[in-house]
Parts: C-alpha cells; structure tokens; sequence
C-alpha cells in the first residue's frame, strides 16, 4: 500500500507568462516585452505545491486529469524529472491539458485568462480510494468545485486532515462548500483580502474566532513585503506571531511565491517544527521562487534550502 506526505488538489496549468510595457485597456495595443511569452512554464498551485515538496524529499502527489497532449507538451517529463509520483493522473485522450496566460505589466499586476481543459467540472468523477489511505495531509488549492468536493470528501472519509489554500473565487467555492472548508480543515492560508472575505462572511471582527467554531489549529495570512502572521490554537488560547520576509534584492517574478511559501511551510510542518518556524520555512522557500521567471523554475534541492534557511536563522532575518 502506497503512501504519500501530502496529496493535492487543484487545476494544472500550461502557463504563458506575457510581460508587457503598460497596464492592458481596451482599445489600446501593449507591447510584449519578455521574448519568451510563448513558453510553457508548468504549473497550477496543486503542482506547484507537489513539486516543490518532492523537490525537498517530501513524498506529494497531485491528484488532476490531464489531456491527451500531456506527453508532447512536454508535462509528464517535468514531474518525472522532479520525481513527482503519477499515480493520481488521468489522461482525457480527446482534451488539451489546462492552459493559462498571465499577462503581468509594469507595476506588477496581474491579468489571468485560463481555459480549464482536461480539468473542466463536467469532467469530475471519483478518485481512487488507495491515494487517500495512507496521506498525511490534503491540500486543496483552487479547482472545479466539483473536484475540490471529491476530493474533500475523501480526506474526511479517510481522516486525512485538510489544508486549504483560501482563494476568493466564488465559483470554485460558492458560500455553502467554503464554508464547510473553512470549519473542517486543519490549517488554513489566505492573504490579507482574504481573510477579509472570511470575517465579512460570518460576521467576525476577528479571523480568530474561525478557531471557535471549526477544526482549524493554525491560521497563516501573507501580507507581501510585510511578511505574514500565523494563529495557532492552543490549550492557553490563541497564540500569535509576526514573521518577517527573507528579503529578495530583485524580484523577477511573484508567480507562484504563494504556492511556495505554502509548501515550505507544510515541509516544516511534517518535519515537526513550530507553527512560527514553518512560516520562516515558507518565506525561504518563496525566496528561491521570485528570483526566476517560472513557479517551479528555481525551486531548491533540500541540502541548498536548508542551507539557506540557516542562513537567515543565524541572520535573524525571521
């Protein structure tokens, strides 16, 4: 029987990164500016996340449907090469794998165009049982909410415990379905506008009070450049700490930073470290991320993460 640290759903994603010169308006022309716009960069936060963990020896298997291109575009070699198991892939023969283009201009920001492909909701099913028996934890990140239903469904029936990657998309997660996410994981990410999203939805003042009602024992929210909180349960009550950033001299690109520190914090946390020792380990790792253009492109090999994370331990950079 097969068993595997951390089992991930989410879309696949063939991405297109498409800088360009001026913020995108309709009716005027952008100049491209990256000569490599029509490179695929492989991704999809549930890969991102199974990457970069089997990267750092972690065992973490993405569970996705992919289309019939998924060898010709060059796909199932990325995930050999980066030693990501297979087991939860099938292949939709008469589909294209998902594509994303991310147009990205000079401030920074961002426009998303994705075609969902092999990972449409009309193609949801059952996932087999046997990737589930033996997981330590289930990652949900942004999928069809079909999807995300199985395969929450499954982590319940099997005791996996849940991690959610909070995203505010209301079509991936209509209110009833978010709501049973956020009562029935265990740890739960979002950013600052999305624990916004959270607090107006019950009516909290605090995100906090999440801890009196649900499963939750460890809330972490991003804030950029001024690094993240985390919120941890405990028998004393709630336990808060700021952490900051592992500074980053020239960002080349955030895509996939959010993926990362995700995943350097579930290393940590499978590892046995404190709440407030993962999210150092999420800010490292998120540190190799943005100085190349690629959510996997230069994610580290454990030794090379561990020796940075070392680094900025004796630096007090945290």
């Amino acid at each position: 029987m097969k068993e595997y640290d951390v089992i991930t759903s989410g879309y696949v994603s063939m991405d297109h990164i498409i800088k360009i010169a001026s913020p995108a308006k309709i009716g005027f022309t952008s100049l491209v500016t990256n000569k490599n716009n029509s490179q695929i960069q492989y991704g999809g936060c549930s890969v991102n996340i199974a990457y970069a963990l089997c990267r750092l020896g972690k065992k973490s298997l993405p569970v996705l449907r992919v289309g019939g291109d998924y060898e010709s575009n060059g796909f199932k070699k990325f995930l050999e090469d980066g030693g990501v198991p297979l087991d939860g892939i099938s292949v939709l023969e008469d589909e294209i794998t998902s594509i994303c283009y991310l147009l990205q201009d000079n401030n920074n920001d961002h426009i998303t165009i994705f075609y969902p492909g092999s990972m449409d909701g009309k193609f949801a099913g059952e996932m087999d049982d046997a990737l589930f028996e033996n997981a330590k934890l289930g990652v949900i990140t942004v999928a069809s909410r079909q999807d995300n239903e199985v395969f929450f469904r499954k982590c319940r029936e099997y005791n996996v415990p849940v991690v959610f990657g909070m995203k505010d998309d209301f079509d991936a997660f209509p209110e009833e379905f978010l709501k049973e996410l956020l009562t029935g994981s265990r740890i739960i990410f979002t950013n600052e506008v999305e624990r916004g999203i959270i607090e107006e939805l019950y009516g909290f003042k605090d995100i906090t009070e999440l801890f009196e009602i649900g499963e939750v024992d460890i809330i972490v929210t991003t804030m950029g450049k001024d690094g993240s909180i985390c919120y941890e349960r405990t028998k004393d009550g709630v336990k808060i700490e700021q952490i900051g950033i592992c500074p980053v001299e020239h960002v080349v690109d955030a895509t996939g930073s959010g993926d990362s520190y995700m995943a350097g914090f579930l290393y940590g946390y499978l590892n046995g470290e404190t709440p407030k020792e993962c999210c150092v380990m999420g800010s490292v790792l998120s540190w190799f991320v943005l100085q190349k253009e690629g959510c996997c492109t230069n994610l580290p090999a454990e030794d090379s993460f561990l020796e940075k994370y070392r680094q900025v331990k004796k630096g007090g950079q945290s």
